[in-house]
C-alpha cells in the first residue's frame, strides 16, 4: 500500500464520487444493490485513509434524487408536496448514511483509526443567477402528453422540456455554486482526521437574505462545481473527479480517439468550449478541474475510482494543471 513519507505532510484531498457510483443506468435500484455499488467504491476511498491522507468525500445523486421526486409524484393524492431542496436534502442524506457506512466499514478493514462522518450541507447559489431563468437540469421521470396536461395544471410553475421518442420532463435552474456555508468545520474535521462526506449531489441550494439568513430554493446545483469550489475552500491539496472512464479523451468513439495524461487549465476549458467533452457528460468534470487549478495553482485528477493510487502516483487517469 502507497504510505505517506514520515517527513512528508499527507495531502488534503476532496475526492468527488459520480452518482453512478451508487447506482448505475441498469441496476435493479435496490439499497442492497446501492451498498454492493458504495462498497466497491469506498475499498478504494479506505486505502488513501489507510496512508494517512486528510479527506473528504463528495457524491452525486442521480438518479436517487429522481426517484424521491417519483415517489411523490405517485403519492401527490395524499401527501403534501416536497420541495426539490428538501428533496436533494433527503437525497444527500440518506446516499451519506450508506457512504458513511460502507466507508467506516472499509476503513476499519485497512486497519486505521479514522471516524467517518456524514455533513448535510448547504451551497449557496445567487438568486439572480441566469439559470433561474432558463433552467436546464433533467430531473424525474418521463410523462406523456396527458401526464403532462394534468402537472402542468397542478404545478403551473414547473418547466419541461421534449426529449424525442421519450415524452416530456421535467427542468430545473442548475446555479453555479457560491460558497460552502459549512466548508470551515469541514475543514476542521479533516484536519482532526476525520473523513468527512459532504456536499452531496452538490448540496443543498440556499440563497443569502438580510442579515445573511438562508432560505432553500428549487435547483440542482452540479456536484463537479460543488465539489471544485469545497476543495478551494478547504484549502485541498488535489480534487480528485472518479468517473468510469480511465481518462479524458479527445475524439471520442471516433479512429482519432486519444487519452490525455496531461493539460493546463487553459487547455481544458478549450476543450470544453470546442464541445468535446459534450459526450458521455464530462464537460462539468473537465470545466470544474480546470476552475480550480487556476483558482489555486493546484493540481486536479480526473480517473476511475480503481485508478485512485495509480492516479495519484501519476500513472493513470487525467492531471489538469494551472
Amino acid at each position: 500500500m502507497m504510505m505517506v513519507d514520515a517527513d512528508t505532510p499527507p495531502l488534503r484531498l476532496v475526492i468527488a464520487l459520480g452518482g453512478n457510483a451508487m447506482l448505475r443506468r441498469g441496476d435493479d435500484g435496490t439499497i442492497g444493490t446501492q451498498y454492493r455499488r458504495a462498497d466497491a467504491a469506498m475499498f478504494h476511498v479506505a486505502k488513501l485513509a489507510g496512508a494517512g491522507h486528510l479527506m473528504c468525500v463528495t457524491h452525486g445523486n442521480g438518479p436517487v434524487v429522481g426517484n424521491i421526486v417519483l415517489r411523490y409524484e405517485a403519492a401527490r393524492a395524499i401527501l403534501p408536496p416536497m420541495p426539490l431542496y428538501i428533496a436533494g436534502a433527503d437525497s444527500e442524506g440518506g446516499l451519506g448514511l450508506m457512504l458513511q457506512m460502507s466507508l467506516g466499514n472499509a476503513v476499519d478493514d485497512v486497519p486505521v483509526d479514522r471516524q467517518v462522518l456524514a455533513v448535510i450541507t448547504q451551497v449557496v447559489v445567487d438568486r439572480d443567477d441566469p439559470a433561474f431563468t432558463k433552467p436546464t437540469k433533467p430531473i424525474g421521470p418521463y410523462y406523456d402528453a396527458d401526464e403532462l396536461k394534468t402537472l402542468r395544471a397542478n404545478e403551473p410553475t414547473w418547466e419541461f422540456v421534449e426529449v424525442s421518442g421519450s415524452g416530456w420532463r421535467r427542468v430545473v435552474p442548475s446555479p453555479r455554486p457560491k460558497r460552502i456555508v459549512e466548508a470551515e468545520p469541514i475543514r476542521h474535521l479533516m484536519e482532526a482526521g476525520d473523513i468527512v462526506i459532504a456536499a452531496g449531489g452538490g448540496g443543498v441550494p440556499v440563497v443569502e437574505g438580510p442579515a445573511r439568513h438562508l432560505t432553500g430554493i428549487d435547483a440542482v446545483i452540479d456536484k463537479d462545481w460543488a465539489s471544485a469550489l469545497l476543495a478551494q475552500q478547504v484549502d485541498a491539496d488535489l480534487l480528485i473527479i472518479l468517473m468510469e472512464s480511465d481518462r479524458v479523451y479527445t475524439g471520442w468513439g471516433t479512429p482519432e480517439q486519444r487519452g490525455i495524461d496531461t493539460m493546463t487549465a487553459e487547455e481544458a476549458e478549450a476543450m470544453v468550449a470546442s464541445g468535446q467533452c459534450e459526450v458521455g457528460s464530462i464537460g462539468p468534470k473537465v470545466a470544474a478541474s480546470a476552475s480550480f487549478a487556476r483558482a489555486t495553482g493546484r493540481d486536479a485528477l480526473i480517473c476511475r475510482t480503481e485508478d485512485l493510487e495509480a492516479a495519484l502516483a501519476g500513472q493513470a487517469g487525467t492531471r489538469i494543471t494551472r
